[in-house]
């Protein structure tokens, strides 16, 4: 059975971290937050976390005290370390000074699958503890500034651990960010470390769900073929899983491409086992029955050709030819009669009137349809 995560976890630790420190910009009021952090970490910062020397000099310069400032100004500081005045405003993301070292790895702690030794190095530990508030942890921020030497070295320590699939507050663990932002690169890096690609974040979209969603179609590809993974019996189920998750509007990424009128994505997808007749759960429709309403030819032909049952009834009775014959592409309708659909039978009780103007999908209000 599918994992599903209603929300991100917040522990007391946590909230702990989200009240200390500067760590951004704080929304005004009324202000809605929407993006995942960009900008909390910069490229400097994230460049010298996996330096472990300049981190050793840092920790001894805590214990003897800041190292007299040079006369440069700040466009000369190439990165962080580099003395700056104490009335001057932090940009960065401060990591390393703003976590208490015993909050840090209380935190890393609750992950569960860390083990991190008792010699670990503090940076690491206090990178893993991270949490800007957003939500986002050093996987995250790694994914956000595209910062591909990062995200190598925490995946050095963080390989098959829970910590892959922590989720911001959006649900978004790192792999739907990497999805979001388009990096298939990124995307195998995460899989083959081990992360789960059918997380869902709080609309239950996974990352296929977000990459059909996107149009993100080498991502697509990524999520269910990463070159390096072996075609098993194990990874085919999970590639299955995958095509038949569905997100908390019953959509599976068929779904969501067919709605998207993406043709090459529904071939990829058919391609690739997606369900050609499995039903959304709201009315019923099935694949074929979106197709019709999409009122893209090429889309229903294709489906048509995969196999899709002409006969599939939604929840009221009524089946794909119906619903052509209720909208204006009449390539569609004649397409239909050509695979076998059989014709609506008028004269049942089941079936709306002919001359009727209202529409099964249709908003109506006091028995007036409202136009599309």
């Amino acid at each position: 059975m599918m994992a599903q995560r209603t929300g991100p976890a917040h522990s007391p630790t946590r909230k702990v971290l989200l009240n200390q420190g500067p760590w951004g910009k704080v929304p005004e009021a009324g202000e809605e937050w929407c993006d995942s952090g960009l900008g909390s970490l910069g490229d400097g910062q994230l460049w010298s976390l996996h330096q472990e020397e300049e981190e050793e000099e840092v920790e001894k310069e805590k214990v003897s005290g800041p190292q007299q400032c040079s006369t440069r100004g700040p466009s000369d500081q190439t990165h962080p370390g580099s003395c700056k005045p104490e009335s001057e405003e932090r940009l960065d993301s401060a990591l390393g000074d703003s976590l208490q070292e015993d909050v840090a790895t209380g935190l890393s702690q609750e992950v569960g699958a860390l083990c991190l030794q008792e010699d670990a190095q503090p940076w690491l530990q206090n990178v893993l503890a991270f949490v800007t508030e957003d939500g986002d942890t050093a996987l995250h921020l790694a994914v956000i500034h595209e910062h591909e030497e990062f995200l190598g070295s925490l995946l050095c320590f963080i390989e098959n651990t829970e910590f892959l699939d922590l989720q911001n507050d959006l649900g978004q663990t790192a792999l739907h960010i990497a999805v979001i932002i388009g990096l298939p690169t990124f995307i195998k890096k995460l899989l083959l470390a081990g992360a789960d690609p059918c997380i869902q974040e709080k609309n239950g979209n996974t990352a296929l769900h977000v990459a059909c969603k996107e149009g993100q179609y080498p991502c697509a590809q990524t999520l269910l073929y990463s070159t390096d993974l072996n075609a098993c019996a194990q990874n085919i189920h999970k590639i299955k899983k995958q095509l038949d998750s569905t997100n908390y509007d019953s959509y599976t990424a068929l779904h969501i491409a067919i709605i998207r009128k993406d043709l090459q994505m529904i071939k990829f997808l058919l391609a690739s086992g997606a369900n050609v007749n499995k039903q959304e759960l709201s009315c019923g429709r099935s694949p074929l029955h979106l197709a019709v309403e999409s009122q893209v030819p090429e889309v229903v032909e294709c489906l048509l050709n995969a196999g899709a049952d002409t006969g599939a009834r939604m929840y009221a009775g009524y089946t794909p030819i119906y619903s052509a014959s209720y909208r204006p592409e009449q390539k569609i309708l004649q397409m239909l009669r050509d695979f076998g659909s059989e014709e609506p039978d008028w004269e049942s009780d089941d079936s709306l009137d002919m001359g009727s103007d209202e529409e099964y999908d249709d908003i109506v209000i006091n028995t007036v349809p409202c136009d599309h």
